[in-house]
């Protein structure tokens, strides 16, 4: 007889099976390249004569760079990478269909356990839609105060 699997558990007690950490992997690897390239960008628009004239008042790589250069690639930065934000929010949850059996096995489960079908299943696209207005809202509160005009 061959033995038992036993699960492997994470640090949060949380079972890692392999197709959870592939979907993690792939859709950290997937964002890291959006953001890097979002950031890159920000920073290259950012006119050459201010890294001169920073230069010509004495300030070193890294004072200009936090005093003169990311303050300006910010605004240029934030209205994509807010959208990114929505995107990873989006792709992880298409990315759950790939668990989306054991998600409605515990769905089915909690709801034999509490005898509240209709809560057990709209509490997973509530948390959803509150999540994207949060991101949202976070973003329409900071653009005011960092639009180009």
């Amino acid at each position: 007889q061959g033995a038992a699997k036993i699960p492997q558990y994470g640090p949060t007690g949380m079972v890692v099976t392999i197709p959870f950490f592939a979907i993690w992997t792939g859709v950290t690897l997937y964002t890291a390249a959006f953001i890097a390239e979002i950031v890159r960008g920000g920073i290259l628009a950012v006119p050459k004569g201010q890294t001169e004239a920073s230069m010509a008042l004495g300030f070193k790589r890294g004072r200009y760079l936090r005093e003169v250069i990311l303050p300006q690639a910010f605004r240029i930065i934030l209205p994509p990478l807010t959208s990114e934000f929505l995107n990873i929010i989006k792709n992880t949850s298409v990315a759950l269909t790939v668990g989306l059996m054991e998600l409605t096995a515990r769905t089915r489960a909690m709801q034999e356990f509490t005898f509240q079908v209709f809560e057990a299943f709209a509490a997973a696209p509530l948390i959803y839609l509150l999540v994207n207005l949060v991101v949202d809202l976070l973003y329409a509160a900071i653009d005011p105060r960092v639009r180009l005009e």
